[in-house]
């Protein structure tokens, strides 16, 4: 590493030749982490989540043992806040749910639109159906908010205040206050881990996560089964909502990313695998959201780091749809080979690394497809070494494998 460089600025400047499809020095090195930063560091998930600044030895040693180019930030939901605010559409470690103290958290699926009726009450005022209905019904703390009617409180008359008074109401509005002040010191607990690991030379991401309206309409109102059904019932609704959606979230995620200077914007896809909807439907009701979203980021300087999990093979030829040299598309189980042709002349590309080979298996299979990876997608530049899954746990044997084959033989 040149000395007169900071280290930071090394790093950066290999993932950002790759991204605009350059050759840098060597393949960079990506890794996707999840629960290894406790799993692997003999910390609970539970311990983790309870204080998250726990996590920062952990994350000092594996910076030591597999140097990434880009890591991806330490992060765990906060069990204090869930459990302030009653949360009923998570289950995490601990007595709260009866759960192990390695169980990684997991979300529970449930659509708030039950019917027509529901349909208008969010197409019409989206902002009062989220305050009356889904809130209410994602926390129990939070469940008084079904009385409160938002528009009552902007009369001109003074006593339409009394709205937010009424007991039950008001108990909902402490208790909001008070899990917000406990987020907002997760929160700062989160910005010291990120600042610790810039401030020892490396770049992050994942810190900033967006979801494309489909994933996110589907996660937080509708369900991910119902709107997937709802391509088949009435596909017109369903993109009217996603319009609405988007009309919400994406300036608010624009305006986290300015607030954060974010160099990275994580977007997880899950909606949007070959198995749940068709090409046809993937191009007139998923992508334009989705691309939406993209160029957003790219409109402020910021790189989208699209993680295209599960099978993506009948999307590829839709994922060139972006400006050259701007985006990088992290894949979960495709075809390499196909990958490279379709999309190495448009798109920085990434992952496709078993997860499942750095948890079991022989240091022998790690290097040999580490190997066949770099051999396929390298040349040419517009490649960065990542796995495939996020990591939950992993034989630190096999890491070593995987990240000395990339350093090695990933040089250009």
């Amino acid at each position: 590493m040149n000395e007169n460089i900071p280290p930071i600025a090394v790093r950066n400047t290999r993932i950002q030749k790759a991204v605009q499809l350059d050759t840098p020095d060597r393949v960079p090195f990506m890794p996707s982490i999840q629960n290894f930063y406790a799993l692997g560091y003999s910390i609970t998930v539970y311990d983790a989540m309870k204080n998250l600044k726990s996590i920062i030895p952990a994350m000092e040693t594996l910076l030591k043992q597999y140097d990434p180019d880009l890591l991806y930030v330490p992060g765990f939901f906060p069990i204090e806040v869930m459990e302030a605010a009653g949360a009923k559409n998570l289950r995490w470690p601990g007595e709260y749910w009866g759960l192990p103290l390695n169980t990684p958290y997991q979300y529970v699926d449930k659509s708030f639109i039950e019917d027509d009726a529901d349909w208008d009450r969010f197409i019409k005022d989206p902002t009062s159906f989220l305050i009356q209905k889904v809130l209410p019904g994602r926390y129990k703390a939070f469940e008084g908010l079904g009385m409160l009617n938002i528009h009552a409180l902007c009369s001109q008359a003074p006593l339409s205040l009394a709205g937010a008074g009424l007991p039950p109401v008001a108990e909902a509005l402490r208790n909001l206050v008070g899990a917000a002040e406990l987020t907002v010191k997760a929160i700062g607990d989160m910005t010291e881990i990120a600042m610790r690991a810039i401030n020892l030379g490396y770049p992050i991401w994942g810190n900033l996560a967006a979801l494309t309206p489909f994933d996110e309409f589907a996660d937080c109102i509708r369900g991910m089964m119902p709107a997937l059904m709802d391509l088949h019932d009435d596909p017109e609704r369903l993109n009217e909502a996603l319009l609405r959606w988007g009309d919400m979230t994406i300036p608010a995620y624009i305006s986290q990313a300015m607030a954060m200077h974010s160099q990275y914007a994580m977007i997880p896809l899950h909606c949007g695998v070959d198995e749940f909807m068709s090409i046809e439907n993937y191009d007139k009701y998923y992508w334009p959201h989705l691309k939406r979203l993209i160029m957003a980021f790219l409109e402020i300087g910021v790189t989208p780091i699209v993680m295209c999990e599960g099978k993506y093979y009948t999307r590829l030829e839709t994922l060139t749809d972006v400006p050259k040299g701007k985006v990088i598309y992290l894949f979960e189980q495709v075809d390499m080979k196909r990958v490279k042709s379709v999309l190495g002349g448009v798109a920085c590309i990434a992952g496709n690394m078993p997860t499942q080979y750095l948890i079991s298996g022989s240091t022998e299979r790690v290097v040999s497809e580490t190997k066949r990876l770099i051999d396929i997608c390298a040349p040419g530049g517009g490649y960065i070494m990542s796995n495939s899954l996020a990591l939950d746990n992993a034989d630190h044997r096999l890491m070593s494998a995987w990240h000395e084959t990339t350093v090695s033989f990933g040089k250009y």
